[in-house]
């Protein structure tokens, strides 16, 4: 199976927000994340958070607790890459400023 973009350069709308960026899709076996950037091309430094949520939608631990992007860098998220978004699950981001860190993701969908 091929890599396919799940996330292409979206940003947290609201600061301190868990947004959704992808939502695996239902009826398969998950999607593994095989890249992920957080690139901070904004004037201010900003942390970020990111999560796997499973099907119900119920509050989980981060995967990425908190990393900070300082302005004109990026992170490439090493512990969620060849993570598994469960069948109906879906990944998650929160910024600490609106619009600050645009998240790139790569991934197979099973």
């Amino acid at each position: 199976m091929a890599d396919i973009v799940l996330v292409a350069s979206v940003t947290n709308g609201v600061a301190n927000g868990i947004e959704q960026l992808y939502g695996s899709p239902t009826g398969g076996d998950g999607t593994i994340i095989t890249a992920f950037s957080a690139i901070n091309n904004s004037g201010v430094n900003a942390s970020y958070k990111a999560y796997i949520y499973d099907s119900t939608g119920a509050v989980v631990d981060a995967v990425i607790p908190v990393k900070i992007v300082v302005r004109n860098r990026f992170d490439v998220g090493a512990s969620i890459t060849n993570q598994l978004i469960p069948s109906g699950g879906s990944l998650r981001t929160e910024s600490s400023a609106a619009d600050s860190i645009t998240f790139r993701v790569s991934g197979v969908e099973l």
